[in-house]
């Protein structure tokens, strides 16, 4: 018996945790302040046959905004538009995907547009054991994070550049 409510117990431990981890995936919100102080730019992604693709995208060039990224934002919105990180320098970053509640891809961008390295990312809950994080080759400019399978429905591989202007664009 003894054997048995030990086994209700940690079963019942187990919903409880699992719950809680369910329950932080599926909060989100449509928008925040942090991804509505983002500007919005353009930016071109450039296919090795040289087709072009023009997409608008939140720019995120400053550490407030480049630490918020797409976390806590819904799926419907990280569909709805992109986000370019830009940093100051050349840089060597690690993305996690703590708190976002969709998968995403990202291309790590070096200094003339190249892409260094695809990822596709995939969320994980605080109490998850496997915590990956996900970085280029060496050091890169920005990253563009997208929503799954973006690159590969517009055909932008690892011989494809994705290039902006520092024009900001009037939503």
């Amino acid at each position: 018996m003894c054997k048995n409510i030990l086994s209700v117990a940690l079963l019942f431990s187990w919903f409880i945790v699992s719950g809680t981890a369910i329950a932080e995936v599926s909060k989100c919100e449509l928008d925040n302040a942090k991804l509505r102080a983002m500007p919005v730019i353009e930016v071109e992604l450039i296919r090795s046959d040289d087709t072009r693709k023009i997409v608008t995208a939140k720019l995120a060039n400053n550490n407030a905004t480049r630490a918020a990224g797409f976390q806590r934002v819904c799926e419907s919105t990280i569909k709805a538009m992109p986000i370019l990180f830009v940093f100051n320098h050349a840089v060597t970053p690690q993305f996690h995907m703590h708190n976002v509640v969709a998968p995403i891809d990202i291309a790590f961008i070096d200094g003339t547009g190249a892409i260094d390295s695809l990822h596709a990312m995939t969320p994980y809950v605080l109490a998850s054991k496997k915590r990956p994080l996900y970085g280029p080759t060496g050091p890169v400019v920005a990253a563009f994070e997208v929503h799954k399978g973006f690159y590969e429905d517009n055909n932008i591989d690892l011989q494809s550049r994705i290039v902006w202007r520092d024009k900001i664009v009037d939503e």
